[in-house]
């Protein structure tokens, strides 16, 4: 049996038909899909990518974290693969270049090259003196708020909260800010994009950021585009379609993450008041409770897909070189023999190693920023509104497997 790049397969698998189809919107929005995918591991199996590509799908938290780390699995595709997965995609042929050459996808020593770039941007170091900025912030945002009056707390609060503070560090100037908002739901790694919306949002992306580089260029500021523009112009650390792509990744990464990270915390928490109360009585420890969000139903449940560079057995299944490999980090971060009770949130949980920041050398670079930020919003708005209380349908505002929270309407007082 071969799969459709050619490439020789286990025959322990039939792929003709997998629940687990990443291109099929009916599968990504299904709450019990979710659950059954999500609330605990299973063997490896077979499953299909958004762009339909076969892959096998892999849930246990210690073959997930091995996988991280196991220089036989690789973030690099074969060659033509990703281009190929682009394309299916809807990818317009004229930026594939800008959307083939990203971090997340390099050869080992160019990831090293340009991750050396931005490491000290995001250090906890840097962290700490961005805290009283995200503070203010925040503190603006909730004055603004009507106290009297339904809220909904992503569009004032979680949405603006990311979109300020990585375009600020990025140096992406206002009058862009929301439009990055339309464009990055419009292009969703785990989800097959809109072939009408995907093309326009993608090119507003490239040619917004290749003015943003063009300005920085005339004029520099204290900004991580200026800085990366520079390393661009006076080392080889970077060329200019890597720059581009660079910035891409960062602006999007920062937006998304972040927003569904203070949208679910708070979604989980006013669904499950006396977890809520002990972040509010306690905010000292409340980054442990973040770190227990993210491992409960966090926003990252899929890393991107990793390839064997040479076969691999996991879980007794043989993955043949070039073999396409879903981690599934939501499964892992449930799975009963390492967490206990995995399925109960705990925000008081000490022992909680959860992967939704990826391990190895793709651990995410911005994990300590998205932490602070979705502490800082948990503990702020907490203290100024103690009875912040949900009026939605829970079922019907809460997220669907990897559809997100989109609104979440509450009352203050």
């Amino acid at each position: 049996m071969s799969n459709r790049m050619g490439m020789l397969v286990t025959g322990a698998f039939d792929w003709t038909d997998v629940e687990f189809d990443l291109s099929n919107v009916n599968f990504v929005t299904d709450r019990d899909a979710g659950e059954r995918w999500l609330s605990a591991p299973r063997p490896v199996c077979p499953g299909r990518f958004s762009d339909g590509n076969e892959v096998y799908v892999v849930t246990r938290y210690d073959a997930v974290r091995s996988l991280f780390t196991d220089r036989r699995v690789s973030n690099h595709p074969p060659e033509g693969v990703h281009l190929d997965s682009m394309r299916r995609r809807g990818v317009p042929e004229e930026l594939l270049k800008y959307f083939d050459s990203t971090i997340m996808t390099m050869v080992p020593e160019d990831h090293r090259r340009v991750r050396s770039l931005i490491d000290r941007a995001f250090s906890a170091r840097r962290v700490r003196t961005l805290r009283p900025r995200i503070e203010r912030l925040v503190d603006d945002l909730l004055d603004q708020m009507d106290a009297a009056g339904e809220v909904d707390l992503v569009a004032e609060y979680a949405h603006p909260i990311s979109t300020t503070i990585i375009c600020e560090l990025l140096g992406v100037d206002d009058e862009y800010r929301d439009r990055w908002l339309r464009w990055t739901e419009a292009f969703t790694t785990f989800v097959r994009p809109d072939p009408v919306m995907l093309p326009p949002a993608l090119r507003g992306m490239v040619d917004t950021v290749i003015r943003l580089i063009g300005a920085r260029r005339a004029q520099p500021g204290d900004d991580l585009i200026s800085d990366l523009v520079k390393a661009s112009d006076e080392t080889e650390k970077l060329d200019e379609v890597e720059l581009v792509a660079l910035v891409l990744v960062l602006v999007q990464a920062g937006l998304d993450t972040v927003r569904h990270s203070i949208s679910l915390s708070l979604f989980h928490l006013l669904v499950h008041p006396d977890q809520l109360e002990l972040v509010r009585s306690q905010p000292e420890n409340t980054v442990q409770a973040v770190r227990e969000l993210m491992r409960y139903a966090g926003p990252i449940k899929m890393a991107l897909p990793r390839f064997a560079v040479e076969p691999i057995e996991v879980d007794g299944v043989t993955i043949p070189e070039g073999g396409q490999i879903q981690l599934v980090v939501g499964a892992a971060n449930n799975d009963p023999q390492r967490f206990t009770d995995p399925r109960t949130l705990d925000v008081t949980r000490v022992d909680n190693p959860q992967l939704s920041f990826a391990a190895g050398d793709h651990f995410c670079p911005g994990a300590s920023l998205a932490t602070a930020e979705t502490e800082i919003a948990l503990n702020k708005l907490f203290a100024r509104f103690p009875g912040v209380r949900l009026t939605g349908d829970p079922d019907e505002v809460g997220p669907r497997f990897l559809k997100a929270v989109a609104h979440l309407p509450v009352r203050l007082v």
